[in-house]
């Protein structure tokens, strides 16, 4: 006599047992207009025989509802309500796998391509599939499936939540100014949100007012703007002491902000208008990150020239081999400092400073 033991047996076992649980449904179904206690019967005998093989699934999560729907009918409230609350629980932990599919396969989670296009609609830009193709990158590093290592991973469905808030429409091979992180109003809704430097500096206000009086109006259309973590938060030190701790969501952001920076912006003036963030291009000896080696051409600022990458096995993007940043000029600037007001730099200096720039690139490349 044959052995009817093995993954084969167990499926055919499995599908008929499916079979006749769909039978009992399917009669469930019918009954329900006309006799709650045979359906309820009916039911339970579904809800028996799936059980042992899926005790979590969305067709056992509807069949308890009907079956708390019977119950009801027939004036068994305790019983419908315990039906309920097991239906309930179940559609909780359904709710939990679908997220966890859903974070694993981005794609699963919103049509991206659609949703940008929507977030992008009213903004008239010379390349607008390639700033939608980065926040679309950006956007999927959100996903705490990637970051399991890291001290608090669920810091990236927080800000997945949030949304991105990232400037787009960038001019490219003239000057870029990057910040850590855009601020965020208390009470801003969540959603994605991008903007274009010239319309920033427009309002006028504050961060953006000085970077306008930096500038001058001749630059602002020669000027690149990037965040190196497009994720709006109220306060920058609350943020970094947020985002501290979690070393691989960080290296996944600085990872894809020193790609868009290398192969599509190609400056040859960066100001990095946030001096606390200087160690992630490789300022700091203690710290590689991006790690671009770089040599000091002034006394009187923090003025640099880009000469290439570090050789250090944990810089990031080691796939980039050489940098496009090559001959750049990199200024590491405070850009209000009430405490060296004698080293606030003019639009004048600026001006200044791409003209050596251009010069220094043109130099470098020969």
């Amino acid at each position: 006599m044959e052995n009817k033991k093995g993954p084969y047996w167990d499926d055919v076992e499995r599908s008929r047992i499916f079979t006749i649980a769909l039978i009992y449904g399917k009669a469930a179904d019918k009954l329900a207009p006309w006799d709650a206690a045979e359906a309820e019967v009916c039911y339970q005998k579904k809800i028996d025989l799936l059980t042992p093989l899926a005790p979590v699934s969305f067709g056992l999560a509807e069949t308890l509802r009907k079956l708390a729907n019977v119950q009801d009918v027939q004036g068994k409230k305790e019983q419908a309500e315990l039906t309920l609350k097991h239906y309930n629980d179940m559609q909780q932990k359904l709710k939990e796998i679908e997220a966890e599919v859903k974070r694993e396969h981005p794609e699963l989670e919103v049509p991206f391509n659609k949703h940008f296009n929507k977030v992008f609609e009213n903004l008239n830009l010379p390349n607008k599939e390639h700033d939608i193709q980065l926040a679309i990158q950006y956007k999927k590093a959100l996903n705490s499936i990637k970051y399991p290592h890291d001290h608090f991973p669920q810091l990236a469905d927080f800000f997945y939540k949030r949304g991105i808030c990232l400037c787009v429409g960038n001019p490219k091979g003239e000057i870029l100014v990057t910040g850590i992180n855009p601020s965020r109003k208390r009470k801003a809704e969540d959603g994605d949100f991008v903007y274009t430097f010239k319309d920033a500096t427009a309002n006028r206000r504050g961060y953006w007012w000085n970077l306008y009086n930096l500038l001058g109006e001749n630059l602002i259309n020669k000027t690149a703007y990037i965040d190196l973590f497009p994720l709006g938060f109220t306060n920058q030190n609350g943020f970094e002491d947020l985002i501290e701790k979690n070393i691989h969501f960080r290296a996944k952001f600085i990872s894809i902000t020193q790609r868009e920076i290398e192969t599509y912006i190609q400056p040859v003036l960066i100001i990095v208008a946030n001096k606390q963030s200087s160690y992630y291009w490789g300022y700091d000896k203690e710290s590689t990150w991006m790690g671009y080696d770089m040599v000091k051409l002034r006394n009187d600022m923090e003025l640099y020239q880009i000469t290439g990458f570090k050789n250090n096995p944990d810089r990031l993007n080691p796939n980039i081999h050489t940098s496009s940043l090559c001959g750049s000029l990199i200024l590491f600037y405070g850009l209000k400092d009430e405490r060296h007001k004698d080293k606030l730099l003019t639009k004048e200096n600026i001006i200044e400073l791409y003209d050596i720039a251009k010069f220094k690139k043109k130099e470098w490349k020969g």
